[in-house]
């Protein structure tokens, strides 16, 4: 791999420190693909530095789990040992971290396995763990998900680059979307943080109510590629970076909860909660998506009162199709805005991987929602947060939709409305 050891050892320091802002006496468990093996230990050291009391590192094996895709019987698929519900349980009581390590060795892999079958064995691993996912969505537990180039991803990303070049320069646009290539990385992500911090506020105080997503791009049918107007909740919560999560004290109640930590680096969203019935229009992808980690290109949506009515794609339509066949995946659980200042998006590079491509565009999310989009949304029950709207789902997939094109206007609680972005931008009406 083309990666300095002192890059690697901030970029540990930067996961620890800030991403999940480990705590002395917690545990952290840390999910990779066995490429990326190295830096895992490291990350490991820098928590144990951190005064971790034990660390775990999971080797999520894509090739060991396409076997057994192949060979199990859809019934097959369904079985889990006990022992991983009892050890997500038991993480979720101990109050671990989590960080998770993206970076395919292979991405092909999953669009060789049947869709169908990828959507059984997913659902069956998130409805296991649901407790300690759960309580991550909820921002009571510290998580964060990060990346690590490989030789074949490098490779999707730059394809017209030699393999021996494609690693070596991908790795360098990540060192500086993650602000490594800064004197100090640190400090360059609290000022980043901050900037987020201060477009979110803007957000809250205005009472955005009503979101209106329209680019005037034509898509194939000559229409706008997107009229789509998205309904928040009646108690909307925005959050973006780091801000709103977790606290470096104990609530007045006495209840303890996460420190403050940063879900994802890089990170560049301001996001909420829709209202799961207050979704109208359609809109059309701009970037890639990857439900069960297939990729499907130039998809269509159209929603009436919250519902996916209709939906097509360019390339696997058959995936969606599989998805959208899990219960509350056909409502929104997530509306994210970025800039196309985003480093990203700036790059002009497609990185085919949802934690880079959320981050260059502005997007939805089918399924799963996040309690922290409602106003004391992490103390309702599953029951209180569906009656206040926010919708319930074994799976969360993020679809991107930003454009250098698109134009964002709220409408507020009094009746007026915001400019929040033209063309791709927050207007000064947002980061004043």
């Amino acid at each position: 791999m083309h990666f300095s050891d002192r890059d690697l050892e901030q970029y540990a320091h930067l996961l620890i420190r800030v991403g999940v802002n480990l705590q002395p006496g917690q545990s952290l468990d840390i999910r990779t693909e066995p490429i990326h093996r190295e830096f895992a230990l490291k990350l490991a050291e820098a928590a144990y530095d951190a005064g971790a009391k034990f660390v775990a590192i999971e080797y999520n094996d894509m090739r060991l789990q396409s076997i057994r895709v192949r060979k199990n019987t859809p019934e097959e698929l369904e079985h889990l040992p006990s022992y991983i519900e009892d050890i997500a349980l038991e993480r979720k009581e101990d109050r671990w971290a989590a960080i998770s390590l993206v970076g395919e060795e292979d991405p092909g892999l999953p669009a060789q396995l049947d869709p169908n079958k990828l959507r059984i064995l997913q659902t069956a691993e998130y409805r296991a763990t649901m407790p300690w996912r759960t309580s991550m969505m909820e921002m009571k537990q510290q998580w964060n998900v990060a990346a690590l180039p490989t030789p074949a991803w490098a490779q999707k990303v730059f394809p017209d680059l030699p393999a021996a070049e494609a690693l070596p320069r991908f790795w360098e646009e990540i060192r500086r979307i993650i602000r490594l290539d800064a004197d100090d990385p640190l400090a360059a992500w609290q000022t980043h943080l901050s900037n987020l911090a201060a477009a979110r506020e803007t957000l809250q105080s205005k009472q955005v109510r009503t979101l209106h997503f329209f680019d005037p791009a034509p898509g194939p049918d000559g229409k706008p590629s997107t009229d789509l107007t998205i309904g928040l909740t009646d108690r909307p919560n925005w959050a973006g970076g780091n801000s709103g999560l977790g606290t470096d004290a104990e609530e007045e109640s006495g209840a303890s909860t996460a420190p403050v930590f940063l879900p994802n680096i890089p990170t560049e969203e301001l996001f909420t909660t829709p209202h799961r019935l207050r979704v109208n229009g359609w809109t059309r992808t701009s970037r890639p998506s990857f439900p069960f980690r297939r990729e499907v290109a130039d998809a269509y949506f159209r929603f009436e009162d919250g519902l996916v009515v209709d939906f097509s794609a360019g390339e696997g339509q058959e995936t969606y199709e599989q998805f959208f066949d899990v219960e509350g995946t056909r409502h929104l659980g997530e509306v994210a805005l970025v800039d196309v200042s985003s480093p990203i998006f700036k790059s002009g590079l497609t990185f085919y991987n949802t934690l880079f491509d959320e981050n260059a565009a502005c997007h939805v999310a089918f399924g799963k929602a996040y309690p922290i989009g409602l106003e004391g949304g992490g103390d309702l029950s599953e029951e209180e947060l569906v009656e206040a709207g926010v919708n319930n789902s074994d799976l969360h997939q993020d679809v991107m939709i930003g454009t250098a094109t698109l134009d964002v206007t709220g409408h507020l609680s009094d009746g007026s409305e915001l400019a929040i972005m033209r063309e791709g931008r927050y207007t000064p009406a947002v980061l004043a």
